[in-house]
């Protein structure tokens, strides 16, 4: 805090006038003890000849005192000992926090943040950017050092609303956002340090940075939806749905879907229904929504990216042509001892970043090839590659996971699968998915996201198969673990399978 702009000369005397009416103060006997100890410590106090007036003497003491660093703090605590916890000496303490205001920045935090904003780059202009966390700005433009001191003296005095970040925290944000990449992360290490310091809570803070690179058109750390459906396998066509949405770097809300539906038609308008209140939900957070489908082995090739939705007001389209929709196994999840396989490859993926769409991280399946799950769990179970399978005819579900070769997979932990859901023109259709598909393994989402975006034929292609509609792409990584386990815990089965 600043302070007020009461001259100083008035806050003194409104300070001896509180301390003349409180009961044993009006008496010498209080008054010289406390002078007699500012002399010890500080030297005589050279107040003149006193003019018998209480408070008029009190008011040359207090300014006498005031001289000295620490003089005045010094004589209120010894004149107040023994009465501090009453309400006629708080209104002292009030008095001297106007004249003496306690700070949000240390002064080390402010002249840092002085020096990072003037370094920002050229026609960021910190007045408007201000004027959103402010209801009016201090006089000058924010741009000069003196009108720039001003504006961190208003954002300190900011009233904070409860369970936000203090303004001056959210004015930093917006500053980082607009700014180079070196200049961003000095100004984000440096809200992180004051924010622990002050007791900002670390989500709150990831709430912000969130909303800030949302006004820019710059999605930080997207917002995740996972929606679980599971069917029992005598009665196929009655399916369970849940749903929670993981905002940005939290755990995950309440339950926002939890029904039965019968039939394929009803379930197509349960994830929709689903999907727009999610959109309702995070407004302009919704920039970058991943939205991820937990599925047991039976309905692993369900066309889930090709579900309707049709946003308010728009026109209806498939979920896959706007959000990078993922599907991950309800198998593997609920399977912890096949966690270290997929952690093992996981691990390689991180330790080779650059690691391309090609062999030996990527392991193409022919049409028609033959993948005997005993000899495929002998070679793979020990390995670090490959990290994708792409099965240009993918297995169907028969029953038997004996004899599921895609069942293997999950249990060896190969993280990433791509499936062609539609049987036919796979010899016209492979080379088109390696164009398409092509490039660094850790951003095969968003490459899968753009294919199903783009249209029929994928970039001007004469595939009679439209990729764009036929692409299942299994996917499991850390943080779909975990945000799995944040919101499902020990979920009920819904009668599930397995």
């Amino acid at each position: 805090m600043t302070g007020a702009a009461t001259p100083r000369t008035d806050l003194f005397w409104e300070l001896a006038g509180l301390i003349a009416r409180i009961p044993g103060l009006g008496h010498q006997r209080p008054l010289r003890r406390a002078a007699e100890a500012f002399a010890e410590r500080f030297g005589p106090l050279e107040t003149g000849e006193p003019s018998g007036i209480l408070r008029e003497d009190l008011y040359a003491t207090l300014r006498e005192c005031d001289g000295h660093p620490e003089g005045l703090r010094f004589y209120l605590d010894t004149l107040g000992s023994g009465r501090t916890g009453t309400l006629a000496w708080a209104a002292v303490d009030q008095m001297y926090l106007r004249l003496y205001p306690e700070r949000l920045l240390t002064p080390s935090e402010r002249d840092e943040l002085c020096a990072l904003l003037a370094t920002r780059a050229p026609g960021t202009r910190l007045g408007p950017l201000a004027l959103s966390f402010l209801p009016f700005l201090p006089p000058g433009d924010g741009d000069g050092p003196e009108a720039l001191e001003g504006l961190l003296d208003a954002l300190e005095d900011a009233l904070v609303p409860a369970d936000e970040a203090h303004p001056l925290l959210a004015f930093v944000e917006a500053v980082a956002v607009t700014q180079l990449s070196p200049l961003e992360a000095e100004l984000r290490a440096w809200s992180d340090k004051v924010a622990h310091r002050i007791g900002c809570p670390q989500e709150v803070l990831q709430w912000v940075r969130a909303q800030a690179a949302a006004h820019v058109g710059r999605p930080f750390d997207p917002s995740r939806l996972l929606v679980e459906i599971v069917a029992h396998p005598a009665a196929p066509d009655e399916y369970h749905v849940r749903g929670w949405l993981l905002p940005t770097r939290q755990g995950p809300s309440a339950l926002l879907a939890d029904r039965r539906v019968t039939s394929r038609g009803a379930l197509e308008e349960t994830v929709a229904a689903l999907h727009q209140s999610v959109l309702e939900r995070l407004g302009e957070l919704s920039a970058g929504l991943l939205v991820e489908f937990l599925l047991p082995r039976p309905l692993l090739w369900l066309d889930v990216d090709q579900f309707p939705v049709r946003p308010a007001g728009s026109v209806a389209r498939p979920i896959g042509a706007d959000h990078t929709v993922l599907v991950r196994s309800r198998d593997r999840f609920h399977k912890r001892y096949w966690w270290p396989a997929l952690h093992r490859r996981l691990a390689w993926l991180r330790s080779n970043p650059d690691g391309a769409f090609e062999a030996p991280a990527v392991r193409y399946v022919a049409p028609g090839g033959v993948l005997a799950p005993y000899d495929l769990l002998t070679e793979l179970r020990d390995g670090e590659t490959p990290f994708c399978f792409v099965l240009l005819e993918p297995p169907p579900w028969d029953g038997d996971l004996a004899a599921d070769p895609v069942y293997v997979l999950l249990e060896v932990g190969i993280p990433a699968i791509v499936a062609l859901r539609r049987e036919g023109h796979h010899a016209e259709a492979r080379p088109q998915l390696w164009k398409v598909l092509a490039g660094r393994l850790d951003a095969l989402p968003d490459r899968v996201r753009h294919l199903r975006g783009v249209g029929p034929g994928g970039r001007g292609s004469a595939v009679t198969l439209d990729l764009h509609r036929h692409v299942t792409l299994v996917w499991d990584s850390q943080d779909g673990l975990e945000g799995a386990e944040a919101a499902l815990g020990h979920p009920r089965t819904g009668g599930g399978h397995p």
